[in-house]
């Protein structure tokens, strides 16, 4: 029954790259090795033992990440690794899950509101290799280069990254990326990349960080194909989720 199980499971990830123009594609190319120590907030989302999405920690008992993560799936199948710089579950430290909430208008044919959080059920112990980001409820520069990081795949049609990855891509405008990608880009969206292209996330990359100066801004929701010219990622635009967020996060604490 396992065995079927992590079966459908892989066949579900590598059928996420589908590449039809100006499609939502749930989804580090053109990156660099770094290590956990450098990037300490973000974390794997473990199902069945396997990657599955990526998080960042914004306090000691929950993870941001991204809707399409966590719908369909129980909490009780999730794991959280935190301070390992593989996508293997015996790196770092497994946390079991309490609770799941996601943005009650996340609609997962547009991608729309796409964040969602992880309630773990214990503290984590913060170190050097396992810290809390804080979220920037404020709007970015156009043109501010931002970091991306996770374990996704570095091509894209895969394979995903064996170990932790990152890179860094320019804030790119709002309209601008409306007339790439379409009206399909709303107001909770922001963009990011390179128009040439060459760098971006990928699948397996979701609901990972989009940080700028030690601040998250966005989180990694879609985008068309990977690292194409003209077709910047697509995040969850924080400053705009901001207030459902904070709201949340009071009524849990």
């Amino acid at each position: 029954m396992m065995g079927k199980l992590l079966l459908i499971l892989l066949l579900y990830h590598f059928s996420l790259c589908s590449c039809a123009e100006n499609r939502p594609d749930p989804r580090i190319v053109g990156g660099f090795p770094t290590d956990i120590s450098n990037i300490p907030y973000i974390v794997s989302i473990q199902l069945y033992g396997i990657h599955h999405c990526g998080g960042s920690i914004i306090n000691k008992r929950t993870i941001l990440t991204a809707a399409h993560c966590l719908t369909g799936v129980s909490h009780r199948l999730l794991k959280v690794k935190v301070g390992g710089t593989s996508r293997y579950h015996n790196d770092g430290e497994l946390f079991s899950v309490a609770d799941l909430h996601t943005h009650e208008k996340y609609n997962a044919k547009t991608m729309d509101y796409d964040i969602g959080i992880i309630r773990l059920r214990n503290n984590l112990t913060l170190s050097n290799k396992v810290k809390a980001i804080p979220v920037n409820p404020k709007k970015i520069a156009d043109g501010t280069y931002a970091t991306i990081a996770g374990w996704g795949f570095k091509s894209m049609n895969g394979p995903p990254s064996d170990g932790l990855r990152y890179a860094r891509v320019p804030i790119v405008n709002q309209t601008a990326c409306r007339n790439l990608l379409g009206k399909i880009v709303t107001d909770r969206m922001l963009c990011a990349g390179y128009l040439r292209g060459g760098t971006d996330a990928c699948q397996m990359d979701s609901g990972g960080p989009l940080s700028v100066r030690e601040q998250l801004v966005g989180i990694v929701s879609w985008g068309v194909g990977c690292a194409l010219a003209d077709k910047p990622g697509v995040y969850s635009r924080l400053d705009s989720l901001y207030p459902w967020l904070n709201k949340l996060l009071n009524k849990l604490t």
